[in-house]
């Protein structure tokens, strides 16, 4: 276990953009320092985390009465297995962590299995956790403390769970404005080709577990919960997409619901009565993302992928989601997006738009909105590859002012090699409380974020999105020139993309094998004074620099001709440098003499940046 630091206090940087949205091969830069007004504590708490802890569906955090509960998955005995610990804060800050027993007393372990092994935990009226952990499509796992706040009591009570006969997935959960708990799952009805959903509750003057409803169910269709949140009139708000059966990661048709546990009615955001189990085509105002132009419930996209609502007292605020129109895996090209309803109808805005971002720039499958005071806020997580900051992420918060229709936005925390997840509530005074995870390296963080301090300041969203690429002011006047080379490997390794300001993997030129001294040359078409050349090269995911660039020279063409600029032999830097003297010219010639120390002996180049001299 390591020893918990002392918290940091971290500044936000916060726009006065309205929309915008951005990319690591070389060493990780710093971002720009940020504009000091709102300021968020973020603490590296001392557990280590499996690589497992990871998921959009879950809800690893509640806070009761001054007491902070976090769940995560923590190594296991053996590889590719983890443990479910759940730890608590007491006010005067010191944790008390606890794993989760199975009926030997020994802590239970579970198989890893990334995005389905979400722990989420609730705490009810009379204090004790409840925890859903570890199930993908199989039986209950539950556990409950036996002593109220006792984080080390957790015992296994599986067995009290209503329809145990059923494959439970994706549990979320909420605590009722009575102190009762409500958990939703999707449950598996496969032999009818469906996956439903199911809500139920536990009454805490009962001591005892109901299923309240099959929420939603179609033939078909698989249901994937997104969230649950408990208004101050103790009416529940549901909120889940669709799939279609038996599962698949691109899903369509957001919808939302409201369950009143006075009369046991279903209701839509207009306040329509709704039959229950609700389908895709159930009629009114469930559905607040429909299908668009080219989608249906098997479209790889247009797709929406993970959402999270907030509630402002009884009323729902709004719906951050993620939502793409095109892609090309199951995960790249989501924007964030945001709904709300005006009385009338859904009304949709993107928050965060990856075209406006600029290339190697993606949202993980990680969001949170809350709601308090005068603001809404959205999380996010953005990912981002560039040529100087390599491959990491940040948690992205973008805040507005209800009635305004400007989003701001700033980064919470460092950015981080590694993907990142995270979950938030918000309590009674305002402040958002965070869990954030870097599955990767073993972190676990807790960050709160007050409501003080008025209108945030900062940068736009694209100078943040800059930032975390390490991107400078320098101008590249190779950017986009016309280029020619000596051979290809493929079709679709080209010299265009050493001029793409993009350095991921899938941009390089990449010359023939048989190609022994490739010849890159790029012209930008007019005379420019230049006084640095650049070079990138490589392959990411290699352990060693066999695949860099070994020995190569630059040339300039001025008006003279092709001078010199620089040579380089027996190269093991992805990225090198050459300064020279301020030239006039409007061509770069890359002549690679040996293309890399790999047994593919070929040129892999990211990028050949030509920069402009200053003033």
């Amino acid at each position: 276990m390591r020893r918990r630091p002392t918290p940091l206090t971290l500044t936000i940087a916060v726009t006065t953009a309205a929309v915008v949205g951005t990319a690591a091969l070389p060493a990780v830069a710093a971002a720009p320092a940020a504009h000091p007004k709102h300021s968020a504590q973020v603490e590296d708490l001392p557990f280590t985390v499996d690589s497992s802890n990871q998921a959009g569906w879950w809800k690893p955090i509640d806070v009761v009465d001054g007491t902070t509960y976090v769940a995560y998955n923590a190594p296991g005995p053996t590889a590719a297995t983890h443990q479910v610990h759940v730890a608590a804060r007491g006010a005067d800050g010191a944790w008390t962590d606890g794993c989760l027993r199975a009926g030997d007393g020994a802590c239970a372990t579970f198989a890893d299995d990334n995005g389905h092994n979400q722990p989420s935990i609730v705490v009810d009226g009379d204090g004790n956790v409840h925890a859903f952990v570890s199930m993908h499509h199989e039986q209950w796992n539950y556990f409950r403390t036996t002593t109220p706040g006792d984080v080390t009591s957790l015992v296994d009570v599986s067995a009290e769970m209503p329809d145990q006969d059923l494959a439970i997935t994706y549990p979320v959960t909420a605590r009722g404005a009575d102190g009762d708990v409500y958990v939703m799952a999707r449950a598996g009805a496969d032999q009818r080709q469906a996956r439903t959903g199911n809500l139920y509750r536990f009454d805490i003057a009962a001591d005892s577990w109901s299923r309240v409803a099959v929420v939603a169910d179609a033939k078909g269709h698989a249901f994937y919960p997104d969230d649950l949140e408990v208004g101050t009139d103790g009416r529940v708000h549901v909120l889940w997409e669709w799939g279609p059966w038996p599962a698949d990661p691109s899903r369509h048709l957001g919808s939302y619901a409201v369950y009143d546990p006075e009369d046991g009615s279903f209701r839509d955001v207009a306040g329509n009565a709704l039959a229950t189990p609700i389908t895709p085509s159930t009629p009114g105002a469930v559905v607040y993302q429909p299908y668009v132009e080219g989608e249906d419930i098997g479209s790889y996209w247009p797709a929406l992928q993970t959402a999270k609502l907030s509630v402002h007292g009884d009323t729902l605020d709004g719906i951050a989601y993620r939502f793409r129109t095109e892609g090309a895996t199951a995960f790249d090209g989501y924007d964030v997006r945001f709904a709300r309803w005006d009385g009338g109808a859904w009304q949709r805005e993107t928050v965060l738009d990856l075209d406006g971002l600029g290339p190697g720039v993606e949202t993980s499958a990680a969001i949170e909105t809350t709601s308090a005071g005068p603001t809404t806020r959205v999380y996010a997580v953005v990912e981002t590859t560039s040529c100087v900051t390599g491959q990491q992420s940040a948690v992205l918060r973008a805040e507005q002012v209800r009635g305004e229709s400007t989003w701001r936005f700033g980064t919470l925390g460092d950015a981080r090699p590694g993907a990142q997840r995270l979950s938030a509530v918000t309590t009674p005074t305002g402040t958002d409380q965070l869990y954030v995870t870097v599955p990767s390296a073993g972190d676990l963080f807790h960050a709160t974020v007050p409501r003080t301090g008025g209108t945030a300041e900062g940068t736009t969203a694209a100078a943040v999105v800059a930032g975390l690429r390490g991107e400078s002011t320098d101008v590249n006047v190779a950017r986009g020139a016309d280029v020619t080379v000596s051979s290809t490997l493929r079709a679709d390794t080209g010299g265009e993309l050493a001029v793409d300001g993009s350095c991921v993997d899938a941009s390089r030129w990449i010359s023939a094998a048989d190609d022994a001294q490739p010849v890159l040359t790029a012209d930008w078409g007019s005379t420019e004074a230049v006084d640095t050349v650049r070079v990138r090269s490589g392959y990411s995911k290699a352990t060693g620099t066999a695949d860099v660039l070994r020995s190569f020279s630059v040339e300039l063409h001025t008006a003279d001709g092709w001078v010199p600029a620089g040579q380089v032999t027996n190269n093991t830097s992805g990225t090198v440098t050459l300064p020279v003297p301020t030239t006039q010219a409007d061509q770069v010639r890359l002549l690679i003499t040996d293309p890399s120390n790999s047994a593919t002996d070929v040129a892999r180049v990211y990028e050949v940046e030509v920069l402009a001299a200053d003033g």
